[in-house]
């Protein structure tokens, strides 16, 4: 049997626990919508939270990997430019020694001839000492390998140096007043061999970059995409949702309302 009570109203306190359960279910939604998250912290969903957490990690780690692998790029990329330059460049040596060897030439001529050809080499030497990238110039005398970390395994991405490259300009200076005909068959075609090389290996190098890059931009967008998945609001549905709580909200308040008349039917009982 109902206990008629000023004191205590149990429709009272069942229809506050309706309002701080619709109030609290309301928070949670408007949460939702203002981050977009469905899982925003482990108090969300603990599980959920804790694997979004690992996926951002690889996310990070591809980044990283992403941005090593566009910076050994960069300096390939220069690198061939340079090898490129020096390749158009070749052809004008070659034929400033082929004039040099033209015995009916006078000494002004070959003068002329000669200086020349210094100015060709050190414009050379000038597109080895300008193939540099963030500090790092694979053409010049001595140059190193370039090696970057390409997957989260550790498997790395090489771009090998051209050293042979600055030596053979060099040695070709060097030989600058010698016999034009000897240059041409030793140090000329030495200088054309280095760079056909670098030209070549550079390519190669370039393009297996851009094959990773690729690869790891497909793997970042599928792991962008399955974290969403799991950690993302259904932005439509919580809006539906967010609806229907203001309705259940102003009912709450509505039965809150006629449970507090009940003391004052109470009063009736005593008129």
């Amino acid at each position: 049997m109902a206990i008629n009570s000023i004191n205590t109203s149990s429709s009272v306190f069942a229809s506050l626990r309706s309002i701080s359960s619709i109030n609290n279910a309301n928070s949670t939604t408007q949460n939702r919508v203002s981050t977009g998250l469905q899982v925003a912290s482990a108090l969300s969903n603990a599980s959920s939270f804790a694997i979004g957490q690992g996926l951002r990690g690889e996310l990070s780690g591809i980044s990283a990997l992403t941005q090593g692998l566009n910076a050994t790029n960069g300096a390939a990329s220069v690198a061939n430019a340079g090898a490129t330059g020096l390749s158009d460049l070749s052809s004008d040596i070659q034929v400033k020694l082929i004039e040099l060897s033209n015995g009916g030439n006078t000494a002004q001529q070959n003068t002329i001839l000669q200086n020349d050809l210094g100015s060709l080499l050190e414009q050379a030497q000038g597109f080895i000492a300008n193939s540099s990238f963030n500090g790092t110039n694979l053409l010049e005398s001595g140059a190193t390998d370039l090696t970057t970390i390409s997957s989260n395994g550790g498997d790395t991405v090489t771009v090998s140096a051209q050293g042979a490259v600055g030596d053979a300009v060099t040695a070709l200076q060097g030989a600058l007043g010698g016999n034009p005909a000897t240059v041409l068959q030793n140090e000329f075609a030495a200088f054309e061999t280095a760079v056909n090389t670098a030209l070549g290996s550079l390519g190669a190098d370039q393009r297996q970059i851009s094959q990773q890059n690729e690869s790891l931009q497909a793997i970042s967008d599928a792991t962008e995409e399955g974290l969403g998945n799991i950690v993302d609001a259904n932005l439509g549905r919580e809006s539906v949702r967010l609806a229907s709580q203001s309705v259940q909200s102003q009912l709450s308040i509505q039965t809150f309302n006629i449970a507090n008349q009940s003391s004052s039917s109470l009063l009736e009982l005593f008129r």
